[in-house]
């Protein structure tokens, strides 16, 4: 910020002039505006004013040399902040799919899982055992393919109880020891 040079209350430069002097001094604005521009202190204004416009010209001068550089950071910062959306909506993306898969290997979901599996096995040995019963099979074919279905039947519903007194003991979301 810049401070003005004090003004004194009197002038001793007019003290010296007579009254003649100061009454011409009043009639010619020459002579009023001479006196004026010799104060010492409209002096330091514009001398301080003229190193004002100097710096300012220098700083004026260093910011459009710095343009350049300016902008290619300003485009390198619009380059990263692209390359941030784009990994965000990537990371976005796989937190999704993280997150479905391990709803995927839920406990509950497993047990569904192997429900809905031994049901299907269930029906399968079923059917197999109703095209024996109507004759569209030997009881070779019939042996292999209802004992093999019955088998996996069981199996899956041993694993779905088994899996049950795990959520009752443990809760529905696996740990990892």
């Amino acid at each position: 910020m810049y401070k003005m040079p004090e003004i004194p209350e009197s002038f001793p430069e007019l003290c010296d002039l007579n009254l003649a002097q100061l009454s011409n001094m009043s009639e010619n604005e020459d002579l009023l505006q001479e006196f004026f521009v010799s104060l010492p202190q409209l002096k330091q204004v514009t001398s301080d004013k003229e190193e004002l416009i100097t710096n300012i010209v220098d700083v004026a001068k260093k910011n459009l040399q710095m343009e350049p550089q300016l902008e290619g950071k300003r485009q390198e910062m619009l380059y990263k902040y692209e390359q941030l959306t784009q990994m965000k909506s990537s990371f976005e993306t796989r937190m999704q799919r993280q997150h479905e898969l391990s709803e995927s290997c839920s406990l509950s979901t497993l047990q569904a899982r192997l429900k809905v599996a031994a049901h299907q096995a269930e029906e399968e040995s079923e059917e197999t055992a109703e095209n024996f019963l109507e004759g569209r099979t030997d009881i070779d074919e019939f042996l292999t393919s209802f004992m093999e279905k019955r088998t996996l039947c069981h199996s899956r519903r041993a694993k779905e109880e088994k899996l049950q007194q795990s959520i009752n003991t443990h809760g529905p979301f696996p740990t990892s020891h």
